[in-house]
């Protein structure tokens, strides 16, 4: 039988033949649609290619070129514009964006932001709506910004999953397992990790992805499955990546941390240490290199302000050779009125001039202006190279001395004592150079502000205590002579930190600068009222003194008199720096009597408050609780100083339980009450300012004591909202810790 068309469907050829051009339309109909739809979810590789044409002149560092570079791209915004071509011009809107985030322009970034969201609610594509959510999550997030990172990542995910095609889906997953990354939900950062691999290879794209499979292989470590978090490890490790870009320093941070933490799970402590110390180098590093980089960025956008002023001069100039070319024409063209224009024109010359000498005048400030900040620049990148060099020697050789004795007890340890006073000596330094930074920046935000702390002061202990402090740190063969005036009363009140810092400088620099010889003291008291004592200080050394042409210079900041001195005695610089500064807080100065090779004399007085008991006080007897009822709780992101802090604790038979941050100090604080919490402040996911704040409302009896690197003098306020009892800065000094925690738990 044969086989026809006509036969198979029951109709006329005129029928089929409508039917077949009706299917041709259709099919024509959603290629063309499905081609329009393919064109609208990429940006075109001409209008790209404009882009970065523009974005190399943008790079280059003057002002011509930035300007230049700025209007290639407004030309090109306006072609795109006058062709209605939206859909390009918002991929063009969301490349510029993404340009000025990596510059830090945040504040043009966010401009650019803005008119492509002007431009989709009047030209919607579902596509390219999720891109500009991407973009605006990544713009928030350069920022430190999570609550709004997460709100337009997830509405990213909902327009992409939806709309765009799976290569675009990519960036996508990346963004989804950051941001579950953050909020600790292993299981969904596994997810989108595992699914970024799969869509990127799907995709064609490189296959070399340390960061993603670090971030799996976190992931896993949570999920408790172990091996599975040591596979993906090594594919991290082995990646071209991670072997060949050692400047990749948050990479290398991110997988020494996880393999440290997985090491310590399986109880290889040994290995988790050294794999932490070596994340935490790799993170400080990472912390440095973002500093300089935006240093640069800073230096840069300054440099192109300098060059705007001088650009905008010469078009001031040029626009007066403009107006008196105008001038000379209208001359010619009025002449036969001479006498009538020439006094016009006398009058306008005369204005011109007078115009002209304030331009030149105003030009001059302006150049004079340029070279003050030159001046300023050139001072500052001074000091900076030589915090950065005084800062290095001074920590690296303490670390070294560190390093050397551990290395030493660890193979002979028959000098046992001998080798705890040296690490104690070098941790001390550490300890004084750090105190030091931090009390330079303290005294130049205070100005002042500065409101004195009213301590309880021992000033004969606090000077023995000090003595002691600096002999053992200062091997010289000195020794030590107290001289104290028994009127001074047993108890003062003063800043306790302040008057510590003052007396420590002066009286290690005369045991640093003395040998074979005798170090004296002396406190006198000179004056006193109903309420005030005036008390004079007194250093006396015979060391190498100071000579008479630097005597006004030794204040500076890194001043240490010659790179010889620097070299033979070491040094940062900044303890008289400090000293000066503090002396001023108390409107107070010091005074140096000083011959080379024969000693120096220092001397200045402070006002001490007379401590007066309160005798109408109630005295209330504290039942001192069983060290084993008491549990306290630890907040402290540093697993190190968990360890370490822990110990102390447990030693004196209190119970110490451990949380990672905040967030987790409060979930615990729901659940148990504790009869103090020790609180770090500097932590991720939630700090202890806020998480303080939760628990003194929560369970306002519950004690809250601080222990953190920050300034209490600077975050006062901060620390007071919070209702923090008491702040120890760190590195905490244990009887200390020991004081407080008996302070506060006692009946």
């Amino acid at each position: 039988m044969k086989f026809t068309i006509t036969a198979y469907f029951g109709m006329n050829p005129k029928m089929i033949t409508k039917l077949l051009s009706c299917w041709f339309i259709v099919v024509v109909f959603f290629t063309s649609n499905y081609v329009l739809a393919q064109e609208q979810t990429a940006i075109d590789p001409k209008v790209l290619k404009e882009f970065e044409e523009a974005r190399k002149v943008l790079d280059i560092d003057d002002y011509e070129h930035y300007q230049l570079g700025s209007k290639m791209v407004n030309e090109l915004e306006k072609k795109l514009i006058d062709n209605q071509n939206f859909d390009q011009l918002l991929y063009l809107y969301l490349e510029i964006s993404y340009y000025y985030v990596t510059k830090f322009d945040y504040a043009t970034s966010k401009k650019v932001l803005d008119k492509a969201e002007k431009v989709l609610s009047e030209h919607n594509n579902n596509c390219i709506r999720g891109e500009y959510y991407e973009h605006l999550a990544v713009f928030y997030n350069s920022q430190g910004n999570e609550k709004l990172d997460e709100k337009y990542t997830l509405l990213a995910e909902q327009y992409l999953k939806k709309y765009a095609p799976k290569v675009k889906q990519v960036d996508m997953y990346y963004n989804l397992t950051l941001l579950y990354l953050k909020k600790e939900d292993w299981k969904e950062t596994l997810y989108n990790g595992l699914k970024y691999l799969e869509i990127n290879k799907e995709t064609g794209g490189d296959l070399d992805q340390p960061e993603v499979n670090l971030l799996i292989a976190e992931s896993y470590y949570n999920l408790n499955q172990f091996e599975k978090a040591l596979e993906y490890l090594r594919v991290a490790k082995y990646s071209t990546i991670f072997q060949k870009y050692d400047e990749d320093f948050l990479l290398k941070s991110r997988y020494y941390s996880v393999l440290g933490k997985l090491y310590e799970k399986q109880g290889k402590y040994k290995e988790s240490a050294e794999n932490l110390r070596i994340a935490s180098d790799y993170f400080k590093k990472r912390l440095v290199y973002r500093i300089v980089r935006m240093n640069n960025s800073l230096n840069q956008k300054r440099e192109l302000e300098i060059k705007n002023i001088e650009f905008q001069s010469i078009i001031k100039e040029n626009k007066l050779r403009s107006e008196n070319e105008k001038y000379k024409n209208y001359l010619l063209i009025i002449f036969p009125i001479a006498i009538l224009t020439l006094m016009v024109l006398l009058y306008f010359q005369y204005r011109n001039a007078k115009f002209k000498n304030y331009t030149n005048k105003l030009l001059n400030e302006k150049n004079e202006m340029l070279h003050k900040v030159n001046s300023k620049l050139e001072t500052a990148l001074g000091i900076k190279k030589k915090l950065l060099d005084t800062i290095s020697h001074e920590l690296r050789t303490p670390i070294y001395t560190l390093n050397g004795l551990l290395h030493l007890m660890e193979e002979d340890k028959s000098d046992y004592e001998k080798n705890i006073d040296q690490l104690q000596a070098s941790v001390q330094k550490l300890y004084s150079l750090s105190g030091n930074i931090i009390e330079i920046n303290v005294i130049d935000s205070l100005e002042n502000d500065y409101v004195p702390k009213k301590d309880v002061v021992n000033l004969e202990g606090m000077l023995n205590k000090i003595l002691e402090t600096v002999k053992k740190s200062r091997i010289n063969n000195n020794t030590a002579t107290l001289t104290y005036d028994d009127g001074i009363p047993s108890k003062l009140i003063f800043d306790e930190a302040k008057l510590y810092q003052v007396l420590f400088s002066l009286i290690d620099n005369a045991f640093k600068f003395s040998k074979n010889s005798n170090v004296v003291v002396e406190a006198n008291k000179i004056n006193q009222n109903e309420k005030i004592i005036e008390i004079q200080f007194v250093i006396k050394d015979a060391g190498i003194g100071i000579n008479e042409e630097i005597k006004e210079k030794i204040y500076d900041l890194f001043f240490q008199g010659s790179e010889k001195i620097n070299y033979e005695y070491g040094g940062s610089g900044l303890g008289l720096t400090l000293v000066k500064k503090t002396l001023e807080l108390f409107n107070k100065t010091i005074l140096i009597d000083s011959e080379p090779n024969k000693g120096t004399t220092i001397s200045f007085s402070l006002d001490f408050e007379k401590y007066q008991e309160d005798l109408n006080a109630v005295t209330i007897k504290k039942e001192i609780k069983d060290p084993s009822t008491i549990t306290i709780l630890l907040v402290e992101d540093n697993k190190t100083n968990q360890l370490i802090t822990q110990r102390i604790i447990t030693r004196k038979g209190y119970k110490c339980e451990i949380a990672n941050d905040g967030l987790e100090a409060c979930k615990k604080v729901d659940e148990k009450d504790y009869d103090l919490v020790l609180m770090d402040i500097m932590m991720p996911i939630m700090d202890g300012f806020e998480a303080s704040d939760y628990i003194s409302k929560k369970k306002p009896y519950i004690p809250i004591v601080a222990l953190t690197a920050i300034s209490e003098d600077i975050n006062k306020e901060l620390f007071v909202a919070a209702s923090i009892k008491k702040v120890l800065s760190k590195p905490v000094n244990v009887e200390e810790l020991y004081d407080a925690i008996f302070q506060f738990v006692v009946e």
